[in-house]
């Protein structure tokens, strides 16, 4: 690897478990090999002590990460950091779960035209209990306590008083890892930050800037340039 390069992660790439392979990537216009997350933190674990990588550029839309796979990923992140390298994040539209790794960088841009998604988490459920019997379907379902709600879709038209329960509790402890994480990254008061979702204040870039949610807005290329000067590059190049 060259002198003064910069490891791009795309967080719109999903990271399996393992290594997925794809001997036959090269026939179509799909991906060849995608590496697991197994090799994605090791890889950013080298990262950080490799003479010729000298930062990581993270693209920052989509986020197809679950939720474990996206802390492990922002764990390496801050480990990264301590090496002193930097960590620039950039997108046109930054989704919450990308939002949840990237507020570990030291610099994070959205483009002027874009947004920052910021409202605090929801779930929705499918019920198809109606719609079955309207076809005059009989599911044959089993299940043992109050809390298995793997089955509710098929025999409820609505969440029991349970589910309400076990999802509200799984969500806000998501929601709240996420305003302290956020909160220690940006220097941002957590009731603030519970405030600006819940108020809807975020509704465009500039509204992200303001709030301090990212750091300015700025176009791809910017942010490239950006880079090159860090690395003292001809930005024609």
């Amino acid at each position: 690897m060259a002198a003064k390069s910069v490891l791009v992660l795309d967080l719109a790439q999903h990271f399996a478990e393992q290594l997925k392979e794809n001997p036959l990537g090269v026939l179509s216009s799909e991906q060849e090999d995608v590496p697991g997350l197994y090799d994605v933190i090791r890889l950013l674990q080298k990262a950080k002590s490799d003479k010729n990588i000298s930062g990581i550029y993270i693209v920052s839309n989509v986020n197809t990460n679950g939720f474990a796979a996206s802390e492990e990923i922002r764990n390496a992140l801050l480990d990264f950091k301590k090496s002193g390298k930097f960590i620039l994040a950039h997108g046109d539209v930054i989704t919450q779960r990308a939002y949840s790794i990237v507020n570990a960088a030291d610099k994070i841009y959205v483009s002027p035209q874009g947004y920052v998604e910021w409202f605090g988490y929801s779930v929705d459920y499918a019920f198809l209990k109606g719609t079955l019997e309207k076809l005059e379907i009989e599911p044959q379902i089993f299940y043992a306590g109050k809390f298995k709600s793997a089955t509710e879709p098929f025999r409820t038209d609505k969440m029991t008083p349970e589910n309400q329960l076990q999802t509200s509790v799984w969500l806000n402890d998501l929601y709240s890892d996420l305003l302290l994480k956020t909160s220690e990254a940006r220097k941002i008061d957590t009731a603030l930050l519970h405030q600006l979702a819940n108020e809807g204040k975020i509704q465009n870039a500039k509204d992200a800037a303001d709030n301090k949610i990212v750091d300015a807005l700025k176009y791809d290329d910017e942010v490239k340039d950006e880079i090159k000067t860090r690395l003292k590059l001809d930005k024609y190049r």
